[in-house]
């Protein structure tokens, strides 16, 4: 009996242990939420920080970046909503004023995080409205125009161009002589739509801006003339037809006509960010194999400013509701390792000074690289009471309601500037 005994007790601990053990696994339960397109990564990237963090296991939920603004304000606003959050490098400020981010100034005080905060870049972009830090910058980039060599050499022409008007040439030159689509960009008015960053790419290399500081203060720093100016620039392109008007119903730059139309080549002209112009030439090569991809990148074309671009990229943010901040900031501090996203994220680059030095661009991406020295913050733009997503969709259905004729450049831009101006009151 002695021994049946001892057997039978080693069987309740080995039972007690493995639930002891199943509850540790349990412990802590974390959701990623990630709008990139690069999911599988992602995953794995989180199947490595389980690996190193026994006891902490994160869900990854993937949502559409026009979405995931709003969709996360509406959940942190209930006390719900992913723990750690994928945001755009502007929305720290909004989303640090509404209550949903959590102020991460404790944690950055305590706790190392790869050589130092003031390593990252954009750093101010993080700073609420109250002064308080609610994000840490992941990655950043820029947006570049690409060309496909081989059709700029069929509609003859000979160099890229460096002004509006040159592009606008190239553009029609494309059409006229090949039949294919030139400059092709979105023209649709929607959420988190493209045409909120072309037009203030026309304006700042032209010398305005929506936005601009005062002294102490914020103001308008545009007329209604630049403003309609732009909209008739643009505007322009599908008039005559080089940019078909189905963009009018397309809003992202990642639409799968944009990156399709660049990949087979029935359209000579795009911007883009960088990770989309990869998968481009990653459709390409694998279509192609053996053939060199006919593309070559540059920065946009400038004004009297010459070319200017937003610098552009995403961060991390962790929930104010979340139950688990200690776990929640390990993952923000895993994923901002260099070795990290190397492996997993290499279509984006880091936002780091240190490892933005040791980065070889190599000459495809030769445009990304030379326009990211030429990109600014947003500077006013976020430091202002004016939200960022606010003018951004105001700008959407403003020049949405001048291209279908809705309203005259006029009126449409005169609508746009005051609601801007409403707004920095």
């Amino acid at each position: 009996m002695q021994p049946r005994k001892w057997a039978a007790a080693l069987t309740v601990l080995a039972i007690a242990a493995t639930t002891s053990l199943a509850a540790t696994a349990a412990d802590i339960e974390m959701t990623f939420r990630f709008n990139d397109p690069e999911a599988e990564e992602m995953r794995a990237a989180l199947d490595a920080f389980e690996q190193e963090n026994p006891g902490v296991k994160v869900e990854l939920q993937t949502i559409a970046w026009g979405e995931s603004r709003q969709q996360f304000l509406r959940e942190a606003a209930v006390g719900e909503g992913p723990d750690v959050v994928h945001i755009a490098f502007v929305w720290p400020r909004d989303m640090g004023a509404a209550g949903a981010l959590l102020p991460l100034n404790d944690l950055l005080e305590t706790q190392s995080i790869q050589a130092g905060f003031e390593d990252f870049i954009a750093t101010e972009l993080s700073v609420g409205p109250d002064g308080n830090i609610y994000g840490v910058p992941w990655t950043t980039d820029t947006w570049a125009m690409v060309y496909r060599t081989d059709v700029l050499e069929a509609a003859g022409v000979s160099e890229i161009p460096r002004t509006w008007e040159a592009l606008r040439d190239a553009s029609r030159a494309i059409h006229e002589k090949t039949g294919k689509v030139g400059f092709g960009f979105p023209g649709g008015s929607g959420s988190s739509n493209t045409i909120w960053f072309l037009a203030n790419y026309y304006w700042w290399s032209n010398g305005s801006a929506l936005v601009v500081a005062d002294g102490d203060g914020f103001k308008t720093g545009i007329t209604v003339e630049q403003i309609a100016e732009a909209m008739a620039y643009y505007d322009s392109f599908m008039k005559e037809g080089h940019n078909p008007e189905s963009m009018l119903g397309v809003t992202s730059w990642f639409d799968p006509a944009i990156l399709e139309g660049m990949t087979n080549g029935e359209q000579g002209i795009a911007i883009m960010p960088p990770q989309q112009f990869k998968q481009i030439l990653a459709a390409f090569m694998e279509r192609n194999p053996g053939v060199e991809p006919p593309f070559v990148t540059a920065t946009t074309p400038g004004g009297p400013e010459g070319p200017k671009t937003h610098l552009g990229g995403r961060m991390l943010g962790i929930n104010a509701n979340t139950e688990h901040p200690d776990a929640a900031w390990k993952l923000v501090e895993f994923m901002t390792r260099g070795d990290v996203l190397t492996k997993y994220y290499e279509n984006q680059f880091p936002a780091q000074k240190s490892l933005l030095r040791s980065i070889e661009f190599g000459p495809a991406l030769g445009g990304f690289a030379e326009q990211l020295t030429l990109a600014r913050s947003w500077g006013a733009y976020s430091d202002g009471p004016a939200q960022i997503g606010k003018m951004w969709n105001a700008a959407g259905r403003a020049f949405g309601s001048a291209f279908i004729g809705e309203r005259s450049y006029e009126e449409a831009a005169a609508e746009l500037l005051k609601s801007v101006a409403d707004q920095l009151e």
